[in-house]
């Protein structure tokens, strides 16, 4: 859309942050362990006609792409979503379907965070977070955290591993927070269709531009 597509030219989609290196991390209790390798399941067919080609505009599905900030003259994209979930329930409440899993695993929501924005194509408008979780409030050793959006009954989540909070909350890893997430659902008896679709939104550390699908069994 015109609208997007002006506020993008306007702050550009460069400066992606990230901070490199390895924290340990404290798990919540009964914690799941993900350090395994997640059953690989066929992408459902809900996603088949997102799987051929990379996705390269946001206009063209209701997957999320980037997240964003805002700056003095538009957007600047800070992260890529790494995975995408289909809940067996449509808007709010599918997203909150989604956020229960974490729930259980102990996670806390609305922690410490920056507030960040997504591009919804039907309202033409970057919407606000819409819910977010990570392992701890505040993150003073790391943690992994995520923040979600549901467009047109498709949830986009960012997943990564946080450095610790000070002297300022960094990125140290895009796969571990994917990998985390893989792991919760599985557990959980979600199907899982690892690096499933093609965001081309490859960025360091260590995302490969693929996002991972989760499907919620009917």
């Amino acid at each position: 859309m015109s609208t997007r597509r002006s506020l993008l030219r306007k702050a550009g989609l460069t400066g992606i942050g990230t901070v490199a290196g390895i924290t340990l991390l404290p798990s919540p209790p009964d914690a799941t362990d993900p350090t395994g390798t997640v059953e690989a399941a066929e992408p459902p067919a809900a996603v088949s006609e997102w799987i051929d080609e990379p996705i390269t505009d946001e206009d063209d599905t209701p997957i999320g792409r980037y997240h964003y900030e805002p700056t003095s003259n538009g957007f600047r994209a800070t992260a890529p979503f790494n995975v995408v979930l289909l809940p067996d329930a449509d808007g709010a409440r599918g997203l909150e379907r989604v956020m229960s899993v974490l729930d259980d695993e102990g996670w806390i929501r609305n922690p410490e965070e920056y507030t960040r924005f997504a591009w919804d194509r039907e309202a033409e408008a970057y919407v606000r977070q819409q819910t977010t979780a990570a392992q701890a409030y505040y993150g003073a050793n790391g943690r992994r955290h995520v923040r979600c959006w549901s467009f047109e009954n498709v949830v986009s989540m960012q997943a990564h591993e946080d450095t610790p909070a000070r002297p300022k909350h960094g990125v140290t890893s895009y796969q571990r927070g994917r990998d985390t997430i893989e792991a919760i659902f599985a557990g959980e008896g979600w199907q899982v269709s690892p690096s499933a679709i093609d965001l081309a939104n490859e960025t360091g550390p260590d995302h490969d531009g693929f996002a991972t699908v989760i499907a919620e069994e009917p």
